[in-house]
């Protein structure tokens, strides 16, 4: 399905998000300015993998790769990117317009209904970090009222403490069921053209349907060669690993934004 002026606006975004670069990406921009799309990606890949890893590395990896052509790349990028920076509008309006290309009919993964998508709205638009921040930050009020408490009463006491219990139980639940949903139920991207997910981890078991770039699906475990993967609704088969690439942040040196 294609959505014209999404496509224009995704066009138009691309360009400024280069603006967030710094002197270690200057090399990569200089490559996305010259042309050279695939090199510049290459070029983000590379200092992703010497520990340079932010969210605008990836939302500008993804700009790179959808310049290339490399649909299924971009969207990994940006969703991994989503994963830092989960309110920037610029990245979703360019998340959504790639995602309207792609060519399979399914449902996103981990869509959320109307009343579950309410319950989690605070939690689905901060990152892990910042809800691991707020929960911290929510004990430290609690237990820090509290202690000036035992020792004076003043006014405003119960409120603050009330606000730091909040605060607590969001971030800290919210980290806890983030983590836990990446970990049991990532998110991957289909990067090749076209994939067939088979009901066995062989060449030869039955075919079930074929995936096209761009479909993202549901982990539901992997090995070395294969990944077992389920859409929402539908069926639950494998596909070799080298098709797909997982939504998630392998790198141990995360900068923050």
């Amino acid at each position: 399905m294609k959505t014209p002026l999404l496509l224009l606006l995704v066009t138009a975004l691309l360009l400024p998000s280069l603006g967030s670069a710094t002197p270690q990406s200057d090399g990569c921009v200089t490559q996305y300015n010259e042309g050279a799309y695939a090199d510049a990606a290459a070029c983000f890949q590379g200092l992703e993998a010497e520990g340079h890893l932010t969210g605008d590395l990836l939302y500008d990896q993804g700009n790179a790769w959808y310049r290339a052509g490399e649909l299924g790349q971009s969207i990994l990028a940006w969703r991994r990117a989503m994963l830092l920076m989960p309110r920037d509008g610029d990245l979703i309006a360019n998340l959504d317009a790639a995602q309207e290309r792609t060519r399979d009919e399914i449902p996103t993964p981990r869509a959320r209904g109307f009343v579950l998508g309410a319950l989690l709205l605070p939690v689905d638009r901060m990152s892990a970090s910042e809800l691991l921040l707020l929960g911290a930050l929510g004990w430290a009020l609690l237990f820090g009222v509290g202690a000036v408490r035992l020792r004076r009463e003043f006014p405003g006491a119960a409120g603050l403490m009330a606000l730091g219990a909040l605060c607590a139980v969001l971030g800290l639940g919210g980290w806890l069921f983030t983590t836990w949903e990446e970990a049991n139920h990532p998110v991957a991207v289909v990067l090749l053209d076209e994939v067939t997910v088979r009901s066995g981890r062989d060449l030869g078991s039955r075919d079930l349907l074929v995936l096209h770039e761009g479909a993202q699906v549901i982990v539901a475990e992997a090995d070395a060669e294969w990944v077992q993967v389920g859409i929402v609704d539908g069926p639950r088969g494998w596909v070799p690993a080298e098709s797909v690439g997982v939504v998630e942040l392998s790198s141990a040196d995360r900068e923050t934004r």
